[in-house]
């Protein structure tokens, strides 16, 4: 038997089962339609009650309304009738006013000044003053217009007299409130009285007023109960007829909808259902035959990649809806690809080998240029740090020449220090250049006028401008132009972007530096008409070790890390540095944007260095010189016995300075911390434990100048951390803070330069 077989099966094993529920489901579908066919009867039945129970109630108010009219407690019944005439009540309703033994006064139908009856014309007048409420009468003939109609009745005290105001409602009146109920056109609706009588009707002529309603309806208005009947309309077919009555009035609403309508729409709710059931069936019968095809769609698409696996060719990806044939699907599919790799692996290997081939070869030409590289920095470093050295031994030798004059050993001495100098510069340089890359840099902000900024860096490059015959053209503003930056690191940018132009430009040539400050950003350019840059160079020149074309007239050198150091600086201070160039031979211009500060906030004041009372000898300090080299030991005291007019004491080791500190008693310690016998931290230590040091300037002099010795200087208790080599003023400026309480700003300024650019 075929899998299309077999689901047909399973579709009427499944469809009997719902075909005998669905039996009994349309019975009582049926059941309930009916059911909701007579509520619906009910529904518009107690609909039709409310509207006519709400024009009853809307009259009455409209009585008591007229009944604390001001003309009828005064008696003025002219006035009165004028306002009842003209009251919004309706066109099919009028007003009549009767008296305590129920003759009418005023009557809103007849004309003024008309005579109306005498006699009583309401006959329940005194049930209406005992009650003292509303009563709604049963159908009456008016004496004054001749009509059958009804009455609501209203008892009223006004004047010290008592009334009865009644408002009369015609046949018209409530027709057209039957018309308002939505009632569908077939259906009869009747308004009939405690009587039985006819008050008014949807379907008929004013002439069916005051007739007999049917028998069985009659019976029922004479009582308070309300429901159903199965009664004849008066076209004569059966209706279902829904009664309820009109609140206290009495009056009962009959609807009636014809018998057929009710079964026809329990018959088509049924044909509906039945059409469904027949329509499932045949959505089933249809789904059978669906599913049975693509089922064996499925099972043909397996046995094809079976038999292509049979051929040695792996099976297309597919599927098939089916959990178990897409499993086995996959499975062929899978074993395909293990005969496909199998197939590949050879030629897959032969590639492999060719890749890894050129991999190698490119890998071989990266590490000989990285190699290259390195050995052009090593050379260039090699013959930067050389340059110097040959000018400090000739210097040396010279100041070693017996009956040297006082001129030459001052030159060799400025030599020296020149060249010292020099050293230092490219060895600061390295570092900051190695702090910025590696994120070690922190910025001590405050708020900063560039113009002294510029005039510092200018006085720093002067002697290489003089040296190149430059004329250095500046152009600053009268007012200040405050940024929030560290001083000494925008002091080196720009120190360093002045001797870069100074290097690349030719003697006599012209440089200029701009500063302006607009639209929230500071703007510091330096223009010079020197060698320019070659358009290659111009996208790496802020890159390290980066240097344009070395000529033999320019003897400066460098390692190619003061623009990298500017770009990594300015970067650090949220700014931007920009570089154009006509090219070879049109100069250079650097641009260096800054956001300015807009207002400048006091600043706090440094702290003072605790320090005790210093013991001057009769022409400086007493100064105590901790340092295992002995010629830097030597030197230096030398330095500052000749420049400060100190009295210096020079140890070798730890032991010997504690052993005589106490006795010396210095003013100030200058301590090396690589010591042979105990370093300079621990030394700092013991001295602080000393009760007579506990507030001696103790300054540390090390080769040690990274963020991290700092830290330890400051734990260890060291005032002051300068870096080696050290320049002179800043250890001058050191000392003058002892001497002189820091009077002496260049010197305190001096000794802050100094610190940061090695440490």
């Amino acid at each position: 038997m075929r899998i299309r077989a077999w689901l047909y099966l399973m579709a009427a094993a499944i469809m009997m089962p719902v075909i005998l529920f669905a039996g009994l489901t349309l019975h009582l579908l049926q059941e309930a339609e009916t059911d909701a066919a007579h509520a619906e009867v009910r529904q518009i039945a107690g609909r039709v009650a409310l509207l006519v129970e709400d024009e009853l109630a809307d009259a009455e108010t409209h009585l008591r309304m007229l009944a604390a009219s001001p003309a009828l407690a005064g008696g003025n019944l002219a006035a009165f009738r004028e306002e009842a005439v003209g009251s919004p009540h309706g066109n099919a309703s009028w007003i009549v006013l009767l008296d305590e033994q129920g003759r009418q006064l005023i009557n809103t139908v007849a004309p003024a000044n008309t005579v109306l009856p005498p006699e009583p014309s309401h006959p329940n007048i005194a049930l209406l003053f005992s009650q003292q409420r509303a009563l709604a009468t049963d159908l009456t003939p008016g004496r004054v217009s001749g009509r059958l109609m009804t009455y609501l009745a209203l008892p009223v005290s006004s004047g010290g007299r008592r009334y009865a105001l009644a408002a009369g409602f015609s046949n018209e009146h409530f027709r057209q409130h039957l018309g308002q109920a939505s009632v569908p056109a077939d259906w009869q609706v009747d308004l009939v009285d405690r009587k039985g009588k006819l008050i008014a009707s949807n379907l008929g002529s004013i002439e069916l007023v005051g007739q007999t309603a049917d028998p069985a309806l009659s019976a029922a208005a004479s009582t308070s109960a309300q429901g159903e009947l199965e009664l004849p309309m008066r076209r004569g077919e059966l209706s279902h007829t829904a009664f309820v009555h009109v609140g206290a009035s009495g009056w009962t609403v009959a609807v009636a909808a014809p018998a057929e309508l009710v079964a026809a729409r329990a018959g088509t709710a049924r044909q509906l259902a039945a059409a469904g059931l027949l329509a499932a069936v045949v959505c089933a019968a249809l789904l059978a035959t669906w599913f049975g095809r693509m089922h064996a769609r499925s099972l043909g698409r397996a046995t094809d990649a079976a038999a292509a696996l049979g051929q040695g060719t792996a099976p297309a990806p597919d599927s098939s809806r089916i959990v178990e044939i897409d499993r086995l699907l996959e499975a062929l599919r899978q074993a395909g690809e293990e005969l496909r790799r199998a197939q590949s692996f050879r030629d897959h290997a032969g590639n492999e080998r060719q890749l890894q081939f050129e991999r190698e070869q490119h890998a071989r030409q990266a590490a000989e240029e990285e190699n290259r590289a390195k050995d052009q920095f090593l050379a260039m470093l090699g013959h930067e740090l050389r340059n110097p050295l040959a000018p400090i031994g000739t210097a040396a030798q010279l100041l070693k020449m017996p009956g040297l004059d006082v001129h030459r050993a001052r030159y060799a001495a400025d030599v020296i220090g020149r060249q010292i100098e020099h050293m230092n510069r490219l060895l600061s340089d390295m570092l900051d250049v190695s702090r910025v890359t590696r994120g070690l840099v922190s910025l001590s902000l405050e708020d900063v006028d560039l113009r002294g900024v510029v005039e510092r860096a200018v006085e720093q490059t002067r002697p290489l401008m003089q040296e190149c015959q430059h004329r250095l053209d500046l152009r600053m503003p009268s007012t200040p132009v405050l940024v929030r930056a560290d001083q000494t690191r925008l002091t080196q940018v720009v120190a360093n972007l002045l001797t870069n132009s100074a290097k690349y430009t030719p003697p006599h040539g012209h440089i200029q530096l701009t500063l302006a400050g607009a639209d929230g950003e500071a703007a510091l350019t330096v223009a010079d008409d020197g060698e320019g840059i070659t358009p290659e160079l111009l996208p790496r020149v802020f890159d390290l070790f980066s240097q344009g074309e070395r000529k033999a007239d320019r003897p400066q050198g460098g390692l190619g890390l003061g623009l990298a150091l500017v770009r990594s600086l300015v970067q650090l201070h949220g700014g931007s540095v920009d570089l154009s160039s006509p090219g070879r031979g049109g100069g250079s211009i650097f641009t260096v944007k800054l956001p300015l500060k807009q207002e400048l906030p006091a600043l706090s004041r440094t702290p003072a260095l605790p320090q005790r009372a210093p013991e001057l000898t009769a022409n400086g300090l007493r100064i105590m010189l901790v340092d295992d080299n002995i010629d830097a030991a030597v030197s230096l005291s030398l330095l500052l016995e000749a420049a400060g007019d100190h009295l210096v004491s020079t140890y070798y080791d730890a032991a010997s300075a504690l052993e005589w500190a106490a006795f010396e008693r210095p003013d100030a310690f200058i301590l090396d911390i690589g010591l042979p016998d105990m370093n300079g931290y621990e030394l700092a230590r013991r001295l602080r434990a000393l009760p007579e040091f506990t507030t001696t300037m103790l300054i540390a002099l090390t080769g040690y100048g990274q963020l991290q010795d700092k830290a330890r200087a400051r734990e260890a208790g060291f005032d002051l951390h300068i870096a080696k080599p050290a320049e002179p003023e800043a250890i001058l400026a050191a000392l003058a803070m002892i001497g002189g309480g820091a009077a002496d700003g260049q010197h305190e300024q001096a000794g802050q330069r100094s610190n940061e650019r090695v440490g």
